[in-house]
């Protein structure tokens, strides 16, 4: 692994635990036993570093849920694996780094949001199109808006403003989120299922 993957595996281990604000490039530097020097010749700005930390991220996540898909039975299972995953990416996350990535880094924050968005609205639909060809999801169901609605709602889950971290847990807004989508999409067989495999959502330790 060359330096400058090294620094942005460190910064995003740093900015996830700590939040984006309280972490310095100095602290950085420091932490890794380089110069600044070394460091600003790998990495130019904090915004370029927070950039590639979540393009890393985004890899990474799209990685793992195909890697779900792979090893899921039916789309049903695989949205209950996804949420799991996502579950236990979220209890490791600072609960102010989205506010702190829309205050001070707007820009790169609405670029890779759009990113991601992007990839959620992709897995959905082929999640839909799956369920509704295995007879789990109802077969009148508008694709897109579905999919750009749980685009919406999954967006909603780390607003600090309608889910204050000291009310509310992650995973009692995710359970009730796939909850709520998948009882307005499934047939009875398909509602069947997600009862079966919802347990699979407790256990999110890592």
């Amino acid at each position: 692994m060359n330096l400058s993957s090294e620094i942005i595996l460190r910064a995003k281990s740093l900015f996830i635990r700590c939040g984006i604000k309280s972490v310095t490039m100095d602290d950085l530097a420091k932490g890794m036993g380089i110069s600044k020097k070394t460091l600003y010749e790998q990495i130019p700005s904090k915004a370029m570093l927070i950039e590639q930390m979540t393009l890393l991220h985004i890899k990474e996540e799209k990685k793992a849920i195909s890697q779900i898909k792979a090893q899921s039975e039916n789309a049903v299972e695989e949205m209950i694996l996804i949420a799991r995953y996502v579950i236990q990416m979220l209890k490791l996350v600072s609960p102010n780094i989205v506010f702190e990535m829309k205050k001070y880094y707007w820009d790169t924050w609405k670029k890779l949001e759009k990113l991601n968005n992007e990839h959620i609205l992709s897995v959905i639909q082929q999640n839909l199109k799956s369920g509704i060809e295995q007879g789990y999801y109802r077969t009148d169901l508008p694709i897109d808006v579905i999919a750009r609605h749980y685009v919406t709602l999954s967006s909603s889950i780390v607003d600090q403003d309608l889910f204050p971290s000291n009310i509310f847990t992650i995973e009692k807004i995710f359970k009730e989120t796939i909850l709520y989508h998948l009882k307005g999409i499934t047939t009875p067989e398909g509602w069947e299922l997600c009862l079966k495999h919802f347990n699979k959502l407790d256990n999110t330790t890592i």
